[in-house]
């Protein structure tokens, strides 16, 4: 064989022999698994977040009316702050993230429909 030619010898798929042993399983049945669910996905808070934006919100509320520096929010959320930066702004424009100083405070949704009443 040549070098430039490849045969059969660089495969290596199913080159592993089969197991031995019986085709069908025996009669006794497996115990069931138990069947685990996915968690529960909660819907944006706003139809224009993705899902990165919505775990920044998420990380916004939990520090709940003492706000949070974009570095508290890099160590929680687990972005850079550049990343945390362009998602508080636009959750800044969707009207649900309100910056005070060099904190950031969430502002809900019921806040702001009844600020813009």
């Amino acid at each position: 064989m040549s070098k430039r030619q490849k045969g059969r010898r660089h495969r290596r798929v199913n080159r592993t022999p089969r197991p031995v042993g019986l085709s069908r399983p025996s009669a006794v049945r497996p115990e069931p698994r138990a069947v685990v669910t996915a968690p529960e996905r909660r819907p944006a808070p706003a139809p224009g977040l993705g899902r990165h934006e919505a775990r920044t919100w998420d990380g916004l509320c939990a520090f709940g009316p003492g706000g949070a520096s974009v570095d508290d929010l890099c160590a929680s959320v687990g972005y850079q702050a550049r990343t945390i930066l362009k998602h508080v702004s636009g959750l800044e424009d969707h009207g649900l993230a309100e910056r005070r100083g060099d904190r950031w405070y969430a502002r809900h949704e019921t806040e702001g429909a009844l600020a813009g009443r």
